[in-house]
């Protein structure tokens, strides 16, 4: 697919980019419940599933492209508790992405 872009573009136009998030940690991953405004149903997220994989098994697929937490794209509106920001872009305050935050608190409201 670079090949084709470059063929397309003089390379004076032509950038690109490659990146990838930076190591962090974080204390160790622990249960919580993440419930959806809207239907009101509780989702449980275990310790060892992302709370993007648990919406999506409790049918509330988000979307999402990297699950990294460097694109942004399975954001979300929190309405009540406290996500762990665990992405690298600086999620807005009342957001949280889904495919690498988890909380702080017992419980995660979301606007779903």
């Amino acid at each position: 697919m670079l090949a084709e872009a470059e063929a397309a573009f003089p390379a004076e136009r032509l950038r690109a980019e490659r990146f990838q998030p930076v190591r962090r940690s974080f204390g160790p991953d622990t249960a919580f419940e993440a419930v959806c405004a809207r239907s009101g149903q509780t989702v449980p997220v275990p310790p060892d599933e992302s709370l993007l994989d648990a919406l999506a098994h409790a049918g509330h697929p988000v979307p999402s492209g990297c699950r990294e937490g460097v694109c942004g794209s399975c954001e979300l509106t929190v309405l009540d508790g406290e996500p762990e920001h665990r992405d690298d872009i600086g999620a807005p305050t009342g957001r949280m992405y889904a495919c690498v935050s988890r909380a702080l608190s017992a419980r995660l409201v979301l606007d779903l």
